[in-house]
């Protein structure tokens, strides 16, 4: 049993905003990816602490600056997100995803674009 739900058992009724409202379960994750966002599809880095089906939770500089809706490419997983906030605090962001795309495969001309400036992101590194 949860905290949450031995709170609830225990009769703490505040604990009800504890539980989980999560769709599908989380595993703890700690892989790099990279988020693009805004009209100029600027780039930064990020670590993705946990991960379900249905959404993410990154550690990422300045989460407040960034708009509801961008992408995060995972490299290792030859994948682009289209992703929503859905809330932020501390350092994270919580993230829902709306699609899932192969780099590799037929993109849009926007992810096409998106891909684009995550690739020029790496040759500025090396």
């Amino acid at each position: 049993m949860n905290y949450a739900a031995r709170q609830i058992a225990a009769g703490d009724a505040s604990a009800v905003a504890l539980i989980d409202r999560r769709t599908a379960p989380r595993r703890k994750t700690r892989f790099r990816a990279t988020v693009v966002f805004g009209d100029d599809r600027a780039t930064a880095g990020c670590v993705v602490l946990d991960l379900s089906e249905s959404g993410a939770r990154l550690k990422i500089d300045h989460p407040e600056q960034f708009p509801t809706r961008f992408h995060l490419i995972w490299a290792a997983d030859n994948a682009v997100f289209e992703i929503e906030a859905v809330w932020r605090s501390r350092g994270e962001i919580g993230v829902r995803f709306l699609s899932k795309h192969d780099i590799q495969g037929r993109l849009s001309s926007e992810l096409a674009g998106v891909c684009r400036a995550w690739e020029r992101r790496d040759t500025a590194k090396a």
